[in-house]
């Protein structure tokens, strides 16, 4: 999800650099919605890599693999784009209707898989130390004819992220609700359920909902665990699409959340919100090259070494400086 995302607001470059383009985008099913925040994409063609390697050999899953190649062959294009660098994406970029010289990816040094870059006329150089954005852009500017140039322009969309601090102002008076980004896959990512419950008491004190969102059975069992913690005005959320997420997030006052695609998507929406980015001392993990550094709606808060920790109090401090509580 955090690529999607990461690549949703490398888009709005290149659609300002090339207002005339239009894309198709093949993502995994269960992020389908995201593309289509972009008003640039055309069309949104549903991949299940991850569902189709648990039944491989089932007469389904080569039903809808055929479906899938006869979708991404419906039409030729100018330019296909890996912007993964994974195998999983090189097969799709192979077999779109688009001669190899005009399919673009990542090179040999700087695709996260490199075997990847056979798939591809064009290797584009994007070192790996960069941020993920940056990376995209330099694919895209090589690919569409473009340079790269100045801050990323528009993280979001306009009306969104000018209407955030409206939200704020509007709500600062009569509580109005904050969303826990709680969930992670990985454990280096997590910080623990008592910080939450200690943040989400404070909230609770000044008045201010907190909604707590969740997508498996681990993350309920801690929401749940959050929420009994904190009592009051905590406030458990059924089971979401992405698409209803969206909206909650809009009408939130802000976001906390840890390094998630969630997270990457309320910057992305222009909400104000802190990056709890417990695994930045983790080369492979590092705020530079993930969190939202650049957004000024958005607080990164990071763990310099392992020794170090992530504190309720900072957390509180930077929801004090965007204006959450």
């Amino acid at each position: 999800m955090g690529d999607v995302i990461h690549m949703l607001s490398a888009l709005q470059e290149a659609r300002n650099a090339r207002p005339d383009i239009r894309f198709d985008w093949v993502c995994e099913e269960a992020f389908t919605d995201l593309p289509s925040l972009d008003p640039a994409v055309d069309r949104v063609i549903a991949v299940a890599v991850r569902r189709w390697r648990k039944s491989i050999f089932a007469d389904q899953t080569w039903r809808e693999i055929r479906q899938f190649v006869r979708e991404c062959r419906q039409r030729p294009y100018d330019l296909v784009i890996d912007a993964q660098g994974l195998l999983k994406t090189a097969w799709i970029t192979a077999l779109a209707r688009c001669p190899k010289r005009h399919r673009w990816g990542f090179d040999w040094p700087t695709s996260r898989e490199a075997l990847s870059r056979l798939s591809v006329g064009h290797g584009v150089h994007a070192p790996m130390d960069r941020h993920a954005i940056d990376r995209l852009r330099v694919l895209l500017g090589a690919a569409l004819g473009y340079i790269p140039s100045g801050p990323i322009s528009g993280l979001g969309r306009t009306e969104n992220r000018a209407t955030a601090s409206d939200r704020v102002d509007r709500q600062r008076s009569h509580g109005g609700s904050i969303i826990f980004f709680h969930g992670t896959t990985r454990q280096e990512k997590s910080w623990p359920i008592a910080e939450w419950i200690s943040l989400g008491s404070a909230f609770d004190g000044q008045g201010v909902e907190v909604l707590l969102p969740w997508g498996s059975a681990a993350e309920e069992a801690a929401a749940r665990a959050i929420a009994s913690g904190i009592g009051g005005r905590a406030r458990l959320l059924p089971r979401t699409s992405i698409q209803e997420l969206i909206r909650f997030i809009q009408q939130a006052k802000g976001v906390i959340g840890l390094d998630s695609g969630l997270m990457h998507l309320s910057v992305y929406l222009g909400v104000p919100t802190i990056a709890v980015m417990v695994a930045s001392h983790l080369e492979r993990f590092s705020a530079d090259r993930f969190a939202p550094l650049w957004a000024a709606h958005a607080r990164v808060l990071r763990r310099p070494t392992a020794a170090d920790a992530i504190t309720v109090d900072q957390v509180l401090a930077s929801s004090r400086d965007l204006g959450i509580i």
